[in-house]
């Protein structure tokens, strides 16, 4: 059994057409069914049932068995290479959310410089979800996400680095709560400007609606979390955000949240468990959870 018969069997099952499989792959249609017939003399079992004179094909229960497992094998695979060729190339392919990656990562590049880390970094931005597919997959070797409550997965290595509270900006000329403190549910009549899905704060919002039974009006929805700000400034309607993302040069009232059970914005150091760590992944590694 060589990995080249998997990845035609692999197709097949996916294509259920020979002459559409050997032309992705730029061979000849012999050699899609001679691979077939391997793998079937080699595993005792028919894989694919051929109708030859429908011009159509079946693929068996042994075959749909075999196919669960080539997805797992190939993609194991493919991973396995994106790892390798890292470790030759030395080069380190960081996932960055965008929050982290405006107002959290440029507070590590003194020390990654002094580390000699950012020569070998290629940063990605995409939000949580995104890079956490993308790591998965291989495509990362490393990634710093996101997340309202501790970040846990049986395939991943997760380390918190860093945690902060949500808070409501609202406009300075808005009327909102009392001595900096709101409950949530006092906004259900506030026009509120959200991040779109995507962001952890729309998790966040998810949780504190459920929570205080607030039904909120969303005026406006932006992946850009500079256009919130203006947005909220100009007094269209307050927001929810993560204090990291808040300074004074803002101008923006800022309100703490009341609520007793509320979510926190936290950032966790995340891999795969099975990785091999090249120099510069185990230094950069090494910065981001020492750094405090």
């Amino acid at each position: 059994m060589n990995i080249r018969d998997l990845e035609y069997f692999n197709e097949l099952v996916h294509l259920k057409n020979f002459s559409q499989v050997a032309a992705a792959f730029q061979v000849s249609q012999p050699t899609i069914s001679m691979a077939l017939k391997r793998l079937e003399t080699d595993l005792g079992i028919e894989l694919i049932e051929r109708d030859h004179s429908h011009g159509t094909l079946k693929v068996t229960a042994a075959g749909q068995q075999l196919y669960r497992h080539t997805q797992i094998m190939l993609s194991e695979l493919s991973t396995a290479r994106s790892e390798l060729t890292a470790l030759q190339t030395q080069t380190i392919t960081l996932g960055l959310p965008p929050i982290i990656a405006n107002y959290y990562f440029p507070q590590l590049v003194p020390r990654l410089m002094a580390g000699h880390v950012m020569e070998h970094l290629q940063t990605v931005e995409a939000g949580s979800g995104e890079l956490l597919k993308r790591l998965r997959a291989g495509e990362l070797d490393m990634a710093l996400l996101g997340s309202i409550g501790p970040l846990e997965s049986s395939d991943l290595e997760t380390i918190e680095i860093s945690n902060s509270r949500f808070a409501i900006i609202a406009s300075p000329e808005r009327k909102l709560g009392t001595a900096g403190q709101i409950a949530f549910a006092e906004l259900s009549t506030t026009p509120f400007v959200s991040l779109t899905t995507g962001f952890v704060h729309t998790q966040a919002i998810a949780q504190l609606q459920a929570s205080s039974n607030a039904q909120l009006r969303t005026v406006f929805r932006t992946s850009d979390v500079g256009l919130l700000k203006k947005m909220v400034r100009q007094n269209v309607g307050v927001a929810l955000l993560t204090t990291m993302a808040i300074s004074p040069d803002d101008h923006l009232q800022v309100l703490q949240l009341s609520d007793a059970d509320q979510p926190h914005f936290a950032i966790a150091v995340a891999r795969r468990k099975q990785q091999l760590l090249s120099a510069p992944l185990r230094k950069l590694q090494h910065i981001l959870i020492t750094q405090n």
